[in-house]
């Protein structure tokens, strides 16, 4: 059917209209520095902050409240708190693009702790979420991690362990203002940045509610999600208690394409999920087992197996198509049935160049015991079949990571030198444990150098070059190259040293959706 239906084809009536709506805006692109000039603190009612006594007190001014303590261990006084329950990585969301201070959407993960809080850094920037014990505050900060309390946004601390706190709310800095402004669509969240919906089969009515829905702010209380180009949206119905797939976007209505008992869940990213699904010929919603909605990425890339090796064939790029033995699976689209599924016997994820089966016969397998809930980690060590040894053996090379397909570089003005730094990447394999790419019939290769934590962009040397390099970019926890938020550094001869060059984007490019109509596929288990 359109994916723009209307209410009367697409079934309703589980409850009243809801008030309004408290949604985040499309992910913005960054903007330029505005940082807020003046403390949270000099906004209008906060007190400011205690100056120190030592400076000018007596002696017993500067006595801890503690001191019958001194000599005793430190570790006898209070247990170390490493924080290993608060979340590896959070997303900051729903700042509207025409605002100022945009560019603090996006990904943040744990780099530490910063004032007995764990801290987290936008990879690819210096801008981190950090606690400013002093005033009891999780701060968004530009300028890292300072011993300051200017910041670009900030919230109440609440008792909070780490800023992923949904009922946090946020003031951002507006220079217009001169002051900090609250803005209720801010959200810091630890719920997954994407929801995959898979196995509605293809031709059935709503089919098109298949795909990647990326998180844009709250709705009704509630994460929500839009696809991308499309509008469709994944968000809650709270008086339902319910998940609604939704082909007409983010509406405060209960009128649906999908829905599924929500039953107090955070977000809908659940594989044991029922969904029900719009059927006009019966009038109702019904029943659909195979349909899904997961938390797995959408693509892995299998790199390192290179010819003449026998299964050189199987790198490539998987999607996802669904569940199989119980975990996530993947299957190529070039029409060859290569599939990477789950065999719980054994613990193991296999490589499988004969599609989807229910056996343990594979190309190649890797263990996945120890956390591994889908195939895409870069740590699986992969043992592959070898018919001269009549076994698999491990080869280190092969690996399964999430990352983009393709990394695109831009911007380079064509009269200055190194400007064939310009042009597409593909990824072929990891070097330094992270994703390298090189322009197909050359050697320009982008790739990772650990010792100065640096993506360079190497034209001469290639995959086998130092630390020398025509292009850098400090990573700082990027993970990968195609990260708008890194500035490049280009070598110019005439001055004898690289220059940074803010014309130079590098974006990724992910691997489009594949039209599961044309191809066959083995049924899923």
């Amino acid at each position: 059917m359109d994916s723009l239906v209307g209410a009367a084809a697409r079934g309703g009536g589980m409850g009243s209209d809801m008030g309004p709506s408290y949604l985040g805006a499309a992910m913005p692109s960054p903007y330029k520095d505005r940082r807020a000039m003046l403390s949270p603190l000099e906004e209008g009612g906060a007190a400011p902050f205690p100056r120190s006594a030592g400076a000018r007190g007596d002696a017993s001014s500067m006595v801890p409240p503690d001191a019958g303590n001194y000599g005793r261990p430190m570790a006898s006084l209070a247990p170390v708190d490493d924080f290993e329950d608060c979340p590896v990585s959070v997303h900051v969301v729903g700042r509207s693009m025409s605002r100022e201070n945009a560019d603090l959407v996006g990904e943040y993960k744990k780099v530490g702790i910063h004032h007995g809080r764990p801290a987290y850094r936008k990879p690819g920037t210096r801008t981190v979420i950090r606690y400013w014990s002093v005033a009891d505050r999780w701060l968004i900060d530009r300028e890292g991690l300072q011993e300051a309390d200017v910041c670009n946004a900030y919230a109440e601390q609440g008792g909070a362990r780490h800023p992923a706190v949904e009922e946090l709310v946020w003031r951002v800095w507006e220079s217009s203002h001169r002051s900090h402004v609250r803005d209720p669509e801010l959200l810091v969240t630890a719920v997954p940045m994407q929801i995959q919906i898979c196995g509605r089969a293809s031709g059935k009515e709503n089919w098109d509610l298949n795909g990647e829905y990326k998180l844009v702010g709250l709705h009704q209380g509630r994460v929500a999600f839009i696809k991308d180009g499309e509008g469709h949206a994944i968000r809650y119905w709270a008086m339902g208690d319910r998940w609604l797939i939704d082909l007409e976007g983010l509406r405060d209505v209960d009128v649906c394409n999908g829905y599924t008992d929500a039953r107090g869940s955070l977000h809908p990213g659940n594989p044991g999920f029922t969904w029900h699904v719009w059927d006009s010929t019966r009038g109702r919603h019904i029943l659909d087992s195979c349909l899904q909605s997961l938390t797995a990425p959408r693509v892995i890339e299998l790199v390192g197996r290179e010819h003449p090796k026998e299964n050189a064939a199987m790198c490539g790029t998987f999607h996802l198509v669904g569940m199989h033995s119980g975990r996530p699976a993947y299957v190529k689209s070039d029409g060859s049935r290569h599939a990477i599924r789950y065999w719980p016997r054994e613990d193991r994820w296999l490589i499988d160049l004969d599609g989807l089966q229910s056996s343990d016969c594979c190309n190649g397998y890797a263990e996945a015991h120890g956390g591994f809930e889908h195939p895409g980690d870069g740590q699986l060590m992969w043992h592959i079949w070898e018919t001269s040894r009549g076994r698999h053996l491990a080869d280190p090379a092969v690996r399964t990571v999430v990352a983009p397909h393709t990394v695109v570089m831009s911007g380079r003005d064509p009269y200055k030198e190194n400007c064939s730094l310009n042009g597409e990447y593909h990824i072929i394999g990891l070097i330094e444990g992270r994703p390298a790419y090189q322009q197909p019939d050359t050697e320009y290769t982008i790739r990772y150098w650990p010792s100065e934590d640096r993506w360079l962009i190497d034209l001469e040397n290639g995959i086998h070059g130092g630390d020398v390099a025509n292009v850098y970019a400090d990573a700082r926890g990027a993970e990968q190259p195609g990260n708008t938020d890194l500035l490049w550094y280009v070598w110019e001869t005439s001055r004898g040293r690289h220059v940074s060059d803010e014309d130079i984007v590098a974006q990724a490019v992910e691997a489009a959706m594949p039209d599961w109509s044309k191809l066959e596929l083995s049924p899923l288990g």
